[in-house]
């Protein structure tokens, strides 16, 4: 599994911070479709540092995470830690085939650039799904998709990562059990390592019945 998938080390929390930086265009336009309340309880898989929580969740009424890199769990937990010392937020490793929640737990849950790399993505969604309360509601952003019209080859082999049309979200979300399925695009200022990149982002909203 690339870095990119699971942070781990000295360079997988700096890659982590850097990939925060890099992505506020993407925290911002997620942010709006996300429009978070104070009575929401907020789950978000593949957390990376914890930023986009620091900043744009942490109002909520609970904020929980799970991230496959424990390294991740360590630097999050570290930079909200105001949020864990209150017993208000809790970061968990893990995957998103099994969550480590009761049914009906969270009222809105989130990934952001993480999507590209579940593994069995239908199954993951359907956990999802389940511990999401009725009209709960899931947000998915991708920078990278099949429908912006770019090619993504040297990504894809290098991130092994798998890109995603709107139609297929539609297809893969309705299988798993959400209702109300939007997907949107927009366009964003990426600042990677190497150059400029305004990409078409996708982001997907979708809710439980």
């Amino acid at each position: 599994m690339s870095q990119v998938a699971k942070p781990t080390g000295l360079y997988g929390r700096i890659l982590a911070r850097g990939m925060a930086l890099g992505h506020r265009d993407f925290y911002r336009n997620t942010a709006r479709v996300l429009d978070l309340k104070k009575e929401d309880k907020y789950l978000e898989i593949g957390f990376g540092s914890g930023l986009f929580i620091k900043k744009y969740a942490s109002s909520v009424c609970a904020v929980a995470g799970l991230d496959y890199s424990r390294d991740m769990v360590a630097l999050a937990s570290r930079i909200n830690r105001g949020l864990v010392r209150s017993g208000k937020a809790v970061f968990r490793q893990g995957s998103a085939l099994s969550l480590p929640w009761p049914d009906d737990e969270f009222s809105v849950a989130i990934a952001i650039e993480t999507f590209y790399f579940w593994p069995e993505p239908e199954i993951c969604l359907k956990e999802i799904l389940r511990v999401l309360s009725p009209r709960g509601r899931l947000v998915i952003e991708m920078a990278y998709s099949a429908d912006d019209g770019l090619d993504h080859a040297k990504h894809v082999k290098k991130m092994n990562l798998r890109l995603y049309g709107g139609k297929e979200m539609e297809v893969l979300l309705g299988r798993a059990g959400f209702e109300e399925i939007v997907v949107d695009y927009y366009k964003a200022l990426w600042i990677p390592l190497k150059g400029y990149v305004v990409p078409k982002g996708m982001i997907v909203k979708a809710m439980k019945g």
